[in-house]
């Protein structure tokens, strides 16, 4: 197995984990929003770091994104055993969290696409 196999393998067994852990409600803090998506998961060439990326869905504003970061920043240590274990790693690597707003952007060009068939709905009902 080349080593891009086995990388690409582990970060999709992380997202895996991750997610399972998030979901599960694992991450027992306050300052965590409860509509967090795992996007994707990057290792490093000798798996020794991973960065993780993570979408909040809400429609919210930045300050509790803020706390969603530092709530996974907080439990990465735990979770970083916890991925270790289950999936049986020798070395787990270090969990780095990095927000993207992919899936926010898409959930508001699905709102304003659905904005705008209505609108032209409308103006078709009309004539």
């Amino acid at each position: 197995m080349k080593s891009y196999e086995r990388r690409e393998k582990v970060a999709q067994a992380i997202k895996r984990e991750i997610a399972l852990l998030i979901q599960q409600g694992a991450v027992k803090d306050d300052r965590m929003d409860s509509f967090v998506s795992i996007v994707s998961v990057d290792l490093n060439q000798s798996l020794s770091s991973a960065r993780i990326m993570y979408s909040v869905m809400d429609g919210s504003d930045d300050i509790e994104h803020v706390g969603t970061k530092a709530a996974l920043d907080a439990s990465a240590g735990y979770m970083r055993g916890v991925v270790a274990r289950r999936l049986n790693l020798r070395y787990a690597p270090k969990l780095i969290f990095i927000e993207v707003s992919s899936l926010s952007k898409a959930v508001d060009m699905v709102d304003l696409i659905d904005k705008t068939v209505a609108k032209d709905e409308s103006h078709h009902g009309e004539e």
